[in-house]
């Protein structure tokens, strides 16, 4: 791969690199099949910024939505970072960590500024955990 006399980003320099050493000359195309087509098809997420990891849940995500769930009638489907994060025994910090990427895959609201409030949307209530 001939490189170009251009200014790149980081992200850029490594997707060139990678693909030089790795997916260019395909050296493990035939060692490692199964592994080498689930590798190119993460490589090919990955630079179009479709990273498997960002749809993921954290652990933390998951108990703050699991709670939710389980106290979504008693308290009225309204949460305040305070009281999540009391029942949880954790920082407003983690929790609005938390909340954020919640809010960001549908599963969470904010309903309220003063103090800041959150619901869960229609996905948050039927999201299924695996067993």
């Amino acid at each position: 791969m001939k490189r170009e006399n251009k200014i790149m980003t980081k992200k850029e320099a490594f997707i060139t690199i990678v693909e030089a050493e790795i997916f260019s000359s395909n050296i493990y195309e035939n060692d490692y099949p199964e592994e080498y087509k689930l590798a190119e098809s993460f490589w090919e997420d990955f630079k179009n910024g479709k990273s498997k990891s960002s749809e993921k849940m954290t652990e933390n995500g998951a108990k703050l939505l699991s709670w939710m769930q389980e106290n979504v009638d008693k308290m009225s489907n309204i949460f305040t970072s305070k009281e999540m994060a009391e029942a949880l025994f954790t920082s407003g910090r983690s929790i609005a960590g938390s909340m954020r990427k919640l809010i960001k895959d549908g599963y969470v609201e904010k309903i309220g500024k003063d103090p800041v409030q959150y619901s869960l949307t229609e996905a948050g209530k039927s999201y299924q955990f695996e067993k």
